[in-house]
């Protein structure tokens, strides 16, 4: 996918209102549609939804996702979590309608970011300590970088494809890979762990820093 971004969002911020709006006229549950129903289940006043629909009043980014969670649209969820560049771009629906078509880019991805990684393997073992990356280098990996990025714009859409044409529940899904990972040890079990883990970072740079300055 060559690169023809000029910017990193590509929605405007007083978007927002107009969203969550278009999520609630537009969700299948009828009384989720209401305004009362959504604000007194997001714990918020009729003035404040209202201010926020109207754009003028801006939701924090969990408010936001709470809203889109609770009408049950997960396009303007994706929206969202753009706006408050927490994630890519949402994927053309209409894209969305295959499966099959969305395995098959899946698995062109797939390749495309292994041998991206193979590139940006090699590049790292020719790194040098202490020698700057020419301008060449760094326009490579950038655009290497790109290739690993579309892996994960690809699996998303599958996935997300995967539970409009066949119900596939995603969040079951996402339970299950966090226990696998929990049990393999590839993340932070929580905040306290993380934060821990951060001071142990810090102090490490910290006592390096000292020695160096000696």
């Amino acid at each position: 996918m060559s690169n023809t971004l000029t910017q990193v969002c590509l929605y405007s911020p007083s978007q927002i209102g107009e969203i969550l709006k278009i999520a609630r006229e537009r969700a299948c549950q009828e009384e989720r549609r209401t305004k009362r129903f959504i604000s007194e289940h997001l714990g918020i006043t009729l003035q404040r939804l209202n201010n926020i629909e109207a754009g003028y009043s801006k939701p924090e980014f969990e408010l936001a996702h709470d809203w889109c969670r609770l009408v049950e649209d997960e396009t303007a969820l994706d929206k969202i979590k753009h706006i408050y560049q927490v994630d890519l771009p949402a994927t053309d629906p209409r894209l969305l309608e295959s499966v099959d078509r969305q395995l098959t880019n899946l698995i062109d991805q797939a390749k495309g970011a292994i041998s991206a990684a193979e590139k940006l393997q090699k590049i790292s073992k020719d790194m040098r300590p202490g020698r700057s990356l020419t301008e060449q280098t760094n326009l490579e990996i950038l655009s290497l970088a790109e290739e690993i990025l579309d892996l994960k714009q690809a699996a998303t859409a599958t996935l997300t494809s995967m539970r409009i044409n066949w119900d596939l529940d995603t969040g079951k899904v996402v339970k299950n890979w966090i226990q696998e990972a929990l049990a393999d040890q590839v993340i932070v079990p929580s905040v306290s762990k993380f934060e821990e883990i951060r001071r142990e970072g810090f102090f490490q740079k910290r006592s390096h820093a000292m020695k160096v300055g000696r």
